[in-house]
């Protein structure tokens, strides 16, 4: 009995902390407006919560916001935007691998905003 009780204890609890921990999960990364460094906080929002699951698929994501960075801070917004389509390629490609399809689909939809909002 006393056995059966403990079960059902830890049970409940996890019923209780399961829930919480997958909403959690989640959230999509917090951002008010669509630019390289918001996306950048999307990237390391991924990581943190576990969304990206590699370190070389993201130091890979990192250094095409980088670049694309560089090439606005040139001017040369025709080049940035084609490594922001790049990127969007990127992360299509790791969807559901080493990226969360939830977070993928965001982070597309991130990019796509990015470009729209510097000309592209």
């Amino acid at each position: 009995m006393k056995k059966l009780l403990s079960l059902f204890l830890i049970t409940s609890l996890l019923s209780l902390a399961v829930p919480a921990f997958a909403q959690e999960m989640s959230h999509d990364c917090p951002h008010d407006s669509a630019t390289l460094a918001s996306l950048r906080g999307c990237v390391e929002h991924g990581v943190a919560m576990g969304h990206i699951d590699n370190s070389g698929v993201a130091n890979s994501l990192f250094a095409k916001l980088d670049a694309a960075q560089a090439a606005l801070d040139r001017g040369q917004t025709g080049a940035a935007i084609n490594i922001l389509n790049a990127l969007a390629n990127a992360v299509s490609a790791q969807a559901g691998k080493h990226i969360a399809a939830h977070h993928a689909i965001h982070m597309v939809d991130h990019i796509q905003r990015v470009i729209e909002g510097i000309g592209g």
